[in-house]
C-alpha cells in the first residue's frame, strides 16, 4: 500500500496502533473504560459499522488517523481501497469482509478485542487478500484471544515495480517513457 502513503509509510504502524487501542481488550470500567467494551457500547448506540457503509467511513467517524491532513487523507485512501481487494471470506471483498466481521463480533455475547495488522501482499494471489481470523492470539505477551484483521500492504518501491510490470505487459507497450 506504499502507493497510497508514499513518504508517510512510517505512520502505518501508529495508524494500526490507533485501531488496536480502540478495539483493545477490556481494561476495567471504573477508571479507564475503553477498548472493546467502549466499541460495543458505541456500536449499540450509533451503529458505527453497518452493512452498506464502508470501513473507511466508520474509521472517519471514529476520527482515527488524524496525524495531519495529508497523512490522514492518505490513510483513508488506503483503507478505502480495501474494497478492490478480495478477502479470505467467500464472496466478500476486503472492505465488506471487515465490516461484516466487526458487526458480528460487536454483537456477540462475548465480543473479542480486535487486532489489526498487515502482511506483505507480494507473491501469491492470496497475499493480496484482506485476511480475517475469527480467533487467534496475535500478541504473544497477552494470553488473550482476538479477532484478527490483516491488511495487505507493500512498500512504495514494490508498488512502483508492480505498476511498471503491468504497463510493460500490456500489448503494444514498451514500458519505456518517452
Amino acid at each position: 500500500m506504499g502507493w497510497f502513503m508514499k513518504e508517510h509509510d512510517i505512520y502505518i504502524g501508529s495508524m494500526l496502533d490507533e485501531l488496536n487501542l480502540r478495539f483493545a481488550p477490556p481494561q476495567g470500567k471504573d477508571t479507564h473504560h475503553g477498548g472493546i467494551e467502549e466499541m460495543v457500547a458505541l456500536q449499540k448506540e450509533f451503529k458505527i459499522f453497518k452493512k452498506g457503509r464502508s470501513f473507511k467511513t466508520s474509521v472517519m467517524a471514529l476520527n482515527l488517523g488524524a496525524r495531519n491532513n495529508e497523512v490522514k487523507n492518505r490513510w483513508y485512501d488506503l483503507i478505502g481501497a480495501l474494497s478492490k481487494h478480495d478477502s479470505n471470506r467467500p464472496k466478500q471483498n476486503g472492505d465488506v469482509a471487515i465490516v461484516n466481521a466487526l458487526i458480528k463480533n460487536l454483537a456477540a455475547k462475548a465480543p473479542l478485542p480486535v487486532y489489526f495488522t498487515s502482511h506483505d501482499m507480494r507473491g501469491e494471489k492470496e497475499n493480496a487478500q484482506v485476511k480475517i481470523t475469527d480467533k487467534s492470539r496475535p500478541v504473544h505477551y497477552l494470553e488473550q484471544d482476538y479477532l484478527t484483521i490483516s491488511l495487505p500492504m507493500q512498500s512504495v518501491q514494490a508498488a512502483n515495480a508492480a505498476r511498471q510490470a503491468r504497463a510493460s505487459a500490456k500489448p503494444g507497450k514498451s514500458g519505456a517513457k518517452k
